[in-house]
């Protein structure tokens, strides 16, 4: 099925990612307007929103080549990547936290190979330790799970690099592994009074909710069973705002987040599913308000909000040396309107909610990658909203 919102949702996203195109080399896109060089995180996400439309199908094989060499070309000796120029021919190899500072750009760059279909050029021989399970849990719960949010993001780059272990480099013991270490350690994390991770350590629901998203995608990957279920239905629909949103103002990290609850729980109970559907409503609404009004791209905040509106949503930042993420508060400046992680995000919260109700006018075609994890729901489609899903 492919609708008039469909088209128009994946047209405002197409938009932004041509704006952003810097050069004529294949593959190479700023994140925002006023960026002048291209960069990692412009260059994947454009990949992942042309994805997400089957629109890379535009690109030859060789122009695909010298998109991943991009990602390729950051790649340590050890196999991790990173975005720092002197790292990338250092000898000393990081060992199990000294990733710290390097799994989001590792997890991201293997996320656009994924995406792009090609592979790197070197082994993840930073791996080799986690093959060990007592290994793999103890590094599970080494992790200050009061901050859920940052421990979770190290946790989905983990279970990352562990896929494609096994899917590149045909390591037959990463799901042995996975299942003996990893599992039964966010076992014994998950807080079963919320269905989430963190909570009963400190963590608010919020953040507890967005380090959620990080761990589900992984249980869904590996068929383990979602424990709580009826509790995290209960603590997503409590972390709503009255606007639809997951964020004061909105911000594509949060929203999306809310939105991949929401359908992932629709799909695996009907425990308050009138009240999930509201939701989902309200959502889709909140979301179509950070539709560039120009057809360019998605907003960072709400097209009718103020600054005064916004809350400051945090990053975490992981130094050499420290074994807690710093966190910096950013997206509040309002001359910065629009990145390119917004264009991937909002469409692909719309599409999970409009999959998840049906009957929504935004219905369509979207491709997802299930490596990709952001992208892997309970089931792991590969393709939502059509009449072959």
């Amino acid at each position: 099925m492919i609708t008039s919102g469909y088209e128009r949702i994946k047209q405002t996203a197409l938009n932004y990612v041509a704006a952003m195109k810097v050069g004529a080399v294949p593959g190479r896109y700023k994140k925002e307007r006023a960026e002048t060089e291209p960069g990692l995180y412009g260059s994947y996400h454009a990949a992942q929103i042309l994805d997400l439309f089957d629109a890379l199908g535009r690109f030859s094989e060789a122009d695909i080549d010298t998109w991943a060499q991009f990602f390729q070309e950051k790649q340590c000796d050890q196999g991790y990547f990173t975005n720092r120029p002197e790292e990338v021919t250092a000898n000393e190899p990081r060992v199990l936290r000294q990733m710290d500072p390097v799994w989001h750009n590792t997890r991201g760059m293997i996320w656009a190979l994924r995406v792009l279909n090609r592979r790197p050029l070197k082994p993840l021989a930073f791996m080799e330790p986690f093959m060990d399970p007592k290994v793999m849990y103890d590094y599970v719960k080494s992790y200050d799970w009061s901050n859920s949010w940052a421990a979770g993001n190290q946790i989905c780059a983990l279970g990352t690099a562990m896929l494609a272990v096994r899917d590149w480099f045909g390591e037959s013991d990463v799901d042995r592994v996975m299942e003996q270490g990893m599992y039964p350690a966010l076992e014994e994390l998950l807080d079963e009074s919320t269905g989430y991770w963190g909570t009963q350590f400190g963590a608010d629901l919020y953040n507890g909710q967005f380090g959620t998203i990080h761990i589900t995608p992984i249980y869904f990957a590996m068929g383990w069973p979602l424990r709580a279920i009826e509790r995290n239905v209960d603590s997503t629909l409590a972390c709503q705002l009255a606007d639809g949103s997951f964020w004061p103002g909105g911000s594509d990290c949060p929203d999306f987040d809310g939105a991949y609850m929401m359908m992932n729980g629709a799909a695996l109970t009907d425990y308050r599913r009138e009240d999930l559907n509201a939701a989902a409503r309200r959502y889709l609404a909140h979301a179509l308000m950070h539709e560039d009004p120009a057809g360019c791209g998605f907003l960072l905040h709400r097209r009718d909000s103020q600054p005064q509106d916004w809350k400051p949503r945090p990053h975490f930042v992981w130094l050499d040396g420290e074994d807690h993420a710093r966190e910096e508060l950013r997206d509040d400046d309002p001359a910065r309107t629009h990145i390119m992680l917004g264009s991937w995000f909002y469409p692909l919260s719309i599409a999970l909610v409009a999959h998840m109700l049906g009957d929504t006018g935004y219905e369509g075609p979207y491709k997802l990658n299930p490596m990709s994890l952001h992208e892997c729901n309970v089931g792991c489609p590969t393709t939502i909203g059509s009449e072959d899903a």
